[in-house]
């Protein structure tokens, strides 16, 4: 069987209870929020069609299962999205790479970048500044930076913070949350310098290569979006990362 995603592991439960966000279930995670005139709404993202015992009103589903969600009562509102998933358990990470994304790799661990991966404790970091700027001009919603922080307090160990310096200037960064043996590629920023000289590539191949020693089979890079981001979706599956298919947006009715 499949191993959770972040968004139903019991590390990403135990961060949202103490951000205090109101949760229905922790396994599966169904959060629920009251939203006038409907009352409470429970939501569940990326749950398995195995886990409908509560029936939540809104959910992604984490795999395509159009048939049983159609007998459980759901109709399907949003259609499925994809996600980058790089194998950790190939000897060689950079055999399958792209041989472009490849020999930019080779041109970034040229340029002598200091690189660094900690633990992170949830303490402040320029990473979280860049990326809630970045996130704004480019309209995009990502997880609140303080629902982080207290993942990386209730889990100590979980999350590490990846650095690349060009001397003493920061000039990419990124957040890796840990949960079982999946890994999760969560926030990332990189300078105008930083992407120049390829620090992005340098430093998630870095991390990769830190995660294979600890252990973990699979590298969740994320969603990738080939029409609304091209470029990004085409940074991840550089990789050498596969895209999976989704199972799409449902909703519960009728409405109870």
């Amino acid at each position: 069987m499949r191993a959770p995603p972040l968004q139903q592991s019991p590390q990403f439960a135990r961060a949202l209870a103490a951000y205090g966000t109101p949760l229905r279930s922790t396994a599966p995670v169904v959060l629920s929020r009251r939203f006038a005139p409907f009352g409470a709404i429970d939501f569940a993202s990326r749950i398995r069609v195995e886990d409908l015992r509560l029936r939540p009103h809104l959910l992604n589903l984490e795999a395509p299962a159009p048939a049983a969600m159609r007998r459980a009562g759901y109709v399907q509102i949003l259609t499925a999205a994809h996600v980058a998933e790089w194998d950790l358990t190939m000897p060689d990470l950079r055999a399958t790479m792209h041989p472009k994304w490849r020999n930019q790799l080779r041109k970034g661990a040229a340029a002598g970048l200091d690189l660094r991966i900690t633990g992170w404790s949830g303490a402040a970091h320029p990473l979280f500044t860049h990326a809630e700027a970045q996130a704004r001009a480019r309209r995009y919603r990502a997880y609140p930076t303080a629902l982080l922080q207290h993942f990386a307090r209730a889990n100590p160990g979980a999350a590490l913070l990846a650095e690349a310096r060009a001397g003493a200037a920061l000039v990419a960064a990124c957040l890796v949350l840990r949960h079982g043996p999946t890994a999760t590629y969560q926030t990332a920023w990189a300078s105008a310098g930083g992407l120049a000289c390829n620090a992005p590539r340098v430093l998630l191949t870095h991390m990769a290569e830190h995660l294979q020693t600890l252990g973990h089979s699979t590298f969740d890079l994320g969603m990738i979006e080939t029409d609304h981001a091209p470029g990004l979706a085409r940074f991840k599956l550089g990789t050498g990362a596969t895209s999976r298919t989704l199972g799409g947006t449902w909703l519960a009715l009728p409405w109870r």
